[in-house]
């Protein structure tokens, strides 16, 4: 089956330089310490991914016909669709890890104070200036 060109050299210039921008930036971040590698590896798989299929078309086309997709866009939303779910499961998997990071680290901290409040109890009181109050215990 012949194609038409599915990406005109008009909007594949731009859309590279978008990409590699975009790219740049990732990388950027990492550098900064504002995102971690770790977090970042699905954008930069997913960009390196958008930057070969946008530079060369032609396998977009091959992988469209080996999947059986006839129009080779409905292959890009499907894709897009795919990438969608694993970056909305991979946040909500290190929202999670952060989540039970907090209650962990929330319960050493309680369990921290209630060992300093025992151990203040059993010292002597000492003469001087009275100490500020403890700050008030949450739930």
């Amino acid at each position: 089956m012949s194609h038409p060109a599915v990406l005109p050299p008009e909007l594949q210039v731009p859309s590279l330089v978008v990409l590699a921008l975009f790219l740049a930036w990732v990388v950027r971040l990492i550098r900064s310490h504002r995102l971690s590698v770790r977090d970042s590896l699905l954008w930069l798989l997913t960009t390196a991914l958008a930057l070969v299929g946008t530079a060369f078309p032609s396998l977009l086309v091959g992988a469209a016909e080996l999947v059986g997709v006839q129009v080779p866009a409905n292959a890009v939303f499907g894709v897009g669709l795919l990438y969608l779910a694993l970056n909305v499961l991979s946040v909500t998997l290190l929202a999670s890890q952060s989540a039970d990071r907090v209650r962990r680290l929330a319960q050493e901290c309680a369990l921290l104070r209630a060992e300093l409040d025992a151990v203040r109890a059993r010292l002597p009181p000492t003469p001087g200036p009275t100490p500020p109050p403890a700050p008030p215990r949450g739930p």
